[in-house]
């Protein structure tokens, strides 16, 4: 859950009324991260993320012994984080550590001071509760996933198989982008793991740097057009292809971070060796990690594992909407949108039109998102915002869906206004259309209406995939003229039906 600076809006309705936040302080083999949440909400919203690269685990290999610079190095990043948190009034703070810790004879030397500076313990995490919460906060975020989900660290490689979103086995091997192990030693030990043959021919979710690395890499050298690493998809045979390109003598690291180009032949090494292991055709590359879990585990009850979707929109239409009750109006109004894909049967029907409300319902939340904006810029504002949601529970043909609903939303049939060019990929035809109706839906319905919940409810669209038709009540008939009846015809023309209204 990486923080992002899109607008005020999530950010002011994030830190209201929440005055003691909790913080996860993640120590790692290669760097020491800490994010600060706000404590109230449903939506665990980052308030502050930071990351030091220590290397505390650089040199564990020769004697098992965190070595005294290393030490040192993580203390002072401790050091600055502890006041950190102090000014900030955190009072609740999860502090773990893993491999570099986990291995080393003398880890008591680190957190031993560590602990007097955060005044509070520091757990250890096992092998077995890394896996749990590696594979903790993805399902938080994908609670379906299947495949594995393999976390790349500076001293370790955690793996583990899902079947939608149960654990089946996990492990953990003590190798990572730190090390110095030759790859045949990586197969051997892969090999060794049969189940991860066994389960891995679909996906593979990668966590951690080195798979970020990975993901920004691919999106420099082959031009894809979304710029967000979460839910990035790689072919196998082109994940393969980049590890390869990473591996060689004189090796390519276009893209990669400069402060990841030294670790990066080591970390393709066993990437690769797990993607040959695991015959898996595609890498996904997730932005979730340890901390998603911790804060499922630990700060998120059952009655609040709900869509983080909806939950980060319904905060964004708190802060947006200029009257109540319209977000559950628009839904009610534009549900019989939805029209069957040509070909499919009731099974099909049903799960299209389950991801048609979700998303349907994200946009009615999102709709008002941008209304005090510049009218010329709204558009491409509000499309903006929308690729850039902190949320890592959707994909990327999602958040593309989003972002043309709310871009058409408020430039309509427009031609000359700005617009992200992100909108035109990834996206088939078919979508693209289906979410620019959605978009011309709540720019008809919200203009309609003035944008209040009490006119939106004495609507009511039906079609019969010939004509739409727009039922409107006798008491709200002065609401209809050549203004909103061109928006409608605009509405019906791109769901590919006639037009009709019926009450005016």
């Amino acid at each position: 859950m990486e923080g992002h600076a899109d607008g005020p809006a999530i950010a002011d309705v994030s830190r209201a009324g929440r005055d003691a936040p909790i913080a996860v302080i993640d120590i790692g083999s290669n760097s020491i991260r800490l994010v600060i949440y706000a404590s109230g909400g449903r939506y665990p919203f980052p308030l502050f993320n930071e990351r030091s690269n220590c290397r505390l685990g650089e040199g564990l290999g020769s004697n098992n012994m965190l070595q005294p610079e290393r030490i040192e190095v993580a203390l002072a990043a401790i050091s600055r984080f502890s006041k950190i948190m102090n000014a900030m009034g955190v009072t609740t703070i999860h502090a773990v550590a893993t491999a570099a810790v986990r291995r080393a004879d003398n880890g008591d030397d680190f957190t031993g001071p560590a602990e007097a500076m955060l005044g509070k313990p520091i757990q250890v995490l096992s092998q077995k509760e890394e896996a749990h919460y590696v594979s903790r906060g993805l399902t938080l975020n994908i609670p379906d996933a299947t495949g594995l989900v393999a976390d790349l660290g500076g001293g370790s490689l955690e793996v583990v198989a899902l079947k939608a979103g149960e654990v089946q086995h996990s492990t953990s091997f003590n190798f990572g982008h730190l090390s110095d192990v030759d790859e045949d030693s990586v197969a051997d030990a892969l090999a060794a793991t049969p189940w991860i043959a066994d389960t891995g021919g679909g996906r593979i979710y990668g966590v951690g740097g080195s798979f970020r690395a990975l993901g920004l890499a691919y999106i420099e050298q082959t031009g894809y057009p979304l710029p967000v690493l979460h839910g990035l998809r790689i072919s196998g045979r082109e994940a393969s292809l980049l590890l390869s390109a990473f591996c060689r003598e004189s090796p390519d690291l276009a893209g990669v971070p400069l402060g990841r180009q030294k670790t990066m032949p080591m970390a393709a090494r066993i990437m690769r060796a797990l993607l040959r292991q695991s015959g898996a055709s595609r890498l996904i590359v997730s932005g979730t990690s340890i901390r998603d879990g911790l804060i499922a585990d630990r700060e998120i009850g059952d009655s609040d594992n709900d869509d983080f979707l909806q939950v980060v929109c319904q905060e964004i239409s708190l802060a947006s909407h200029r009257f109540g009750g319209v977000p559950d109006a628009l839904m009610a109004l534009l549900r019989p949108l939805f029209t069957n894909r040509k070909g499919g049967d009731q099974t099909d029907a049903a799960h299209d039109r389950a991801k048609f409300e979700r998303l349907l319902e994200a946009a009615c939340y999102l709709s008002d998102m941008c209304w005090n904006e510049h009218e010329d810029v709204r558009g491409d504002l509000g499309a903006r915002r929308v690729l850039g949601l902190p949320v890592n529970c959707v994909t990327h043909k999602e958040r593309i869906w989003l972002a043309t609903a709310i871009y058409h939303r408020y430039v309509g049939r427009k031609t000359n206004k700005s617009r992200p060019p992100e909108l035109s990929s990834i996206l088939s035809r078919h979508r693209r259309a289906e979410a620019t109706t959605i978009g011309l839906g709540l720019r008809f319905a919200l203009t309609f209406s003035g944008g209040t919940a009490l006119n939106l409810q004495r609507l009511r669209l039906s079609h019969d995939n010939e004509t739409l038709t727009l039922h409107v009540d006798s008491s709200s008939a002065a609401l209809v003229d050549s203004h909103t009846r061109r928006r409608f015809q605009q509405l019906a023309q791109s769901a590919g039906m006639a037009a009709r209204i019926e009450g005016a």
